[in-house]
């Protein structure tokens, strides 16, 4: 029987909480009626906190890809 892995998440406010490494998740709103879908999961390659961007390594992809918090909302996975 295979094991169920449980991941907690937990709001980033400011990017300027990220550190390099960290794990995290770029979740967007689709309605109020259904939870936020996660688009994009990896480690943190950069950030730049004045312009509201997390540039990431994607788990999916394996590429960077940008992440703008004014389109989605970051949580910290653990």
């Amino acid at each position: 029987m295979l094991k169920e892995v449980t991941t907690h998440t937990t709001r980033v406010r400011a990017i300027s909480q990220l550190n390099r490494g960290d794990e995290i998740e770029a979740r967007l709103s689709v309605g109020p009626a259904y939870d936020d879908v996660v688009i994009r999961r990896g480690q943190v390659q950069e950030t730049a906190p004045g312009i509201g961007v997390v540039w990431i390594m994607d788990h999916a992809s394996g590429m960077r890809k940008a992440i703008n918090t004014d389109e989605c909302s970051v949580w910290r996975v653990a």
